[in-house]
């Protein structure tokens, strides 16, 4: 019945019918409200990380909540592309408000490099992994002993200091760790604090498996969102339980209880992170069977396994690698070298090896170049870029050379090689193909990079078309990873003004990278030279105070 105030004996008039423009109004009044508690909760884990210097965002974390997001979004229809931009932007809002746009500009590292050709004679940097390989046999096997030559960044320090924690005798300085033979690991009932990478705590759980007992094992704020259920599944067959402090969290802190029978053998799949199968490899020759680990002949781990078991063959240990098993004999005892030489990272020397593709030059990197099939794929992208590269049993060099007809670029779902392939297929010039990595997170922050640099790109089946174009770019970029900022910085020769917000993250993964980079375009020396002290009477003047 229509309304008619005649009708209206109480004297009041029903409530209206909201108008569709009110309701949108209310449902946008909820929606900023419950941002607003977003933003609150990501600003508190943004915050913690920008005090230690590390970017705002956390790539687990947004990989975590991405996964959910994608979820939900899918089961209501949304368009996939659209979803993720919406998810990429509310995260923006949470840290634009931890980072204003004022700190921004004040932090923003502008790169513009020297458009000269370049001449680079230098020690490459060592593979990381082999370095924190060594320390551990160090530390596992009480050797009075060198490793020299190094560079040593946070979570080496941290995994020094882990190792310490239970027992062991290492120390630092400059490029140098030194073991000393009083050292006896035991992490029988102690709080091992691993920092902040999934290796470290992978070391010390391979490493504390061999001995009955129970001890609890921390990590950084990041390690709170890792998820330790694959390793469990594993360290169940060698009679041990990892269990997690925080009835919430998969993370850290957690308690790793020991003593059951250790299988002799063990099954891996794809759900196992091969620096864990590494790492067990590495520890196996504690275990009073040793290990054998079997896996498919197409698992894509086995050049971490092959690292492992080049170190253990160095160290005397039996160890042996075919396509399908990694085979470690129990020892009593190793033969750990006085001073193990550790071969170049392939990782970092390929962002270094790649500045002849923008500027022209040479780069020679002294050092042994690893021989197994993912430091080969590695050359075989930079020679694809149009890098002529040689290498011969103590250096690598790369030089200006020519593009390959058809660019693709396979980064093996390395989350490591992807950026510095983007930036070889941008310098391109021509349509070029890249393999996706593994790294969900990664892979959309390449993304979110072409984006900002207004490159146009296709999403393929198995990664991304990119499209040339004119690189542009008008404000500063947070790097997720260590290799975007040196990403960036090849990209600085295309477009000199290149900002990034956090230069320090890649100090803290290889500190030596802006000495060489701001040292451009001749090089011959990593080390900053030492002041020499004045011999100056008026510097050596003391006020002495007399009563």
């Amino acid at each position: 019945m229509p309304y008619n105030k005649n009708n209206d004996r109480s004297g009041s008039r029903p409530p209206r019918r909201m108008s569709l423009l009110q309701e949108i109004q209310e449902i946008d009044s909820k929606l900023l409200s419950m941002l607003s508690r977003r933003n609150l909760l990501m600003g508190k884990a943004a915050s913690k990380r920008r005090q230690k210097g590390l970017p705002l965002a956390d790539p687990e974390m947004e990989r975590r909540l991405f996964e959910k997001w994608n979820e939900l979004s899918t089961s209501h229809s949304f368009e996939s592309k659209s979803s993720r931009r919406i998810f990429e932007q509310v995260n923006n809002l949470a840290y634009a408000a931890v980072a204003s746009p004022e700190s921004r500009k004040s932090n923003a590292y502008i790169l513009s490099p020297p458009r000269k050709t370049v001449k680079v004679d230098v020690d490459g940097p060592r593979s990381i992994l082999q370095t924190k390989f060594y320390t551990a046999l160090a530390a596992a096997s009480g050797a009075e002993a060198s490793i020299n030559n190094i560079f040593i960044n946070d979570t080496l320090v941290q995994l020094i200091k882990a190792f310490n924690q239970g027992g062991a005798k290492l120390s630092w300085q400059d490029e140098t760790i030194e073991s000393k033979a009083e050292g006896s690991l035991d992490f029988e009932e102690k709080l091992i604090f691993a920092g902040e990478s999934p290796l470290n705590l992978y070391l010390v759980t391979a490493f504390g498996l061999s001995v009955t007992g129970k001890f609890k094992i921390a990590g950084s704020a990041e390690m709170k969102f890792f998820d330790t259920r694959p390793m469990n599944n594993l360290v169940a067959g060698l009679g041990a339980r990892i269990n997690t402090l925080d009835l919430h969290s998969y993370g850290l802190p957690a308690r790793l209880e020991c003593g059951g029978r250790m299988a002799s053998t063990l099954t891996i799949d794809d759900n196992t992170d091969p620096l864990f199968a590494a790492a067990l490899t590495l520890a196996a020759w504690t275990y009073p069977q040793g290990l054998t680990l079997k896996f498919d002949s197409e698992w894509k781990g086995k050049s971490q396994l092959s690292s492992a078991v080049e170190v253990l063959n160095t160290c005397g240990v039996n160890a042996t690698l075919t396509d399908s098993e990694v085979k470690v004999p129990h020892c009593d005892s190793i033969n750990f070298p006085t001073s193990p030489e550790i071969g170049l990272d392939p990782e970092i020397c390929s962002a270094i090896l790649a500045i002849p593709a923008f500027c022209e030059g040479e780069v020679r990197l002294n050092g042994v170049w690893p021989s197994n099939t993912e430091a080969q794929s590695i050359l075989d992208t930079l020679k694809t870029s149009g890098l002529n590269i040689t290498v011969d049993n103590n250096a690598i060099t790369a030089t200006a050379g020519e593009l390959a007809e058809d660019l693709y670029f396979d980064c093996l779902g390395k989350s490591e090689l992807f950026p510095i392939e983007l930036a070889l297929a941008v310098n391109s010039g021509k349509e070029t193909t890249i393999s996706a990595p593994e790294d969900k997170t990664i892979f959309e922050h390449g993304i979110n990079l072409l984006e900002h640099m207004g490159i146009k790109y296709l999403n393929t089946e198995n990664g991304l078309a990119i499209r040339p174009g004119r690189l542009i770019w008008d404000s500063p970029w947070t790097a997720p990873s260590p290799f975007f900022g040196m990403a960036l910085g090849l990209l600085a020769w295309i477009r000199p003004g290149i900002a990034i917000d956090n230069p320090g993250e890649i100090s803290s993964h290889w500190p030596r990278f802006w000495n060489l980079y701001n040292s451009l375009p001749e090089v011959t020396s990593l080390i900053p030279p030492k002041r020499e002290k004045q011999d100056d009477p008026k510097s050596n003047r003391k006020r002495v105070r007399i009563d």
